[in-house]
């Protein structure tokens, strides 16, 4: 398979596309930071979960062109550019930290960790 016909390379095309990292673009969908690297650097391939999750996430993604290559990186309709000006574009980092934030489990995590901190600054 040539380099160029990796759904990563076409991963990596969309993050930039996105104006995030790598890194960024790893934990938005659940990845350790280094998991697009790691890919990279070994001349693998992303896994069909975090296909999944791209899809699920970036929704102005064209899942054909994630998968197969075929056709625009975007579904119609998703950015509007004018004089060299973007309109509709979102904070998708944000998006997916927020939604990871929504979650019960992670608010009690942070408000115990929180609460630790706040105990030794009283503490001292």
């Amino acid at each position: 398979m040539d380099k160029k016909d990796k759904i990563l390379d076409r991963v990596i095309v969309f993050a930039a596309h996105l104006g995030i990292s790598l890194r960024s673009f790893s934990l938005s969908i659940g990845a350790s930071a280094g998991y697009l690297h790691r890919l990279q650097s070994a001349n693998s391939n992303i896994g069909g979960d975090f296909i999944e999750k791209i899809i699920q996430l970036y929704t102005e993604i064209n899942p054909v062109w994630l998968v197969t290559g075929e056709g625009n990186m975007l579904k119609e309709g998703h950015l509007v550019k004018e004089s060299g000006v973007a309109y509709g574009k979102k904070d998708y980092f944000k998006q997916a930290l927020l939604r990871y934030l929504d979650d019960e489990d992670i608010r009690d995590k942070l408000a115990e960790i929180k609460k630790k901190d706040e105990l030794n600054v009283d503490g001292l």
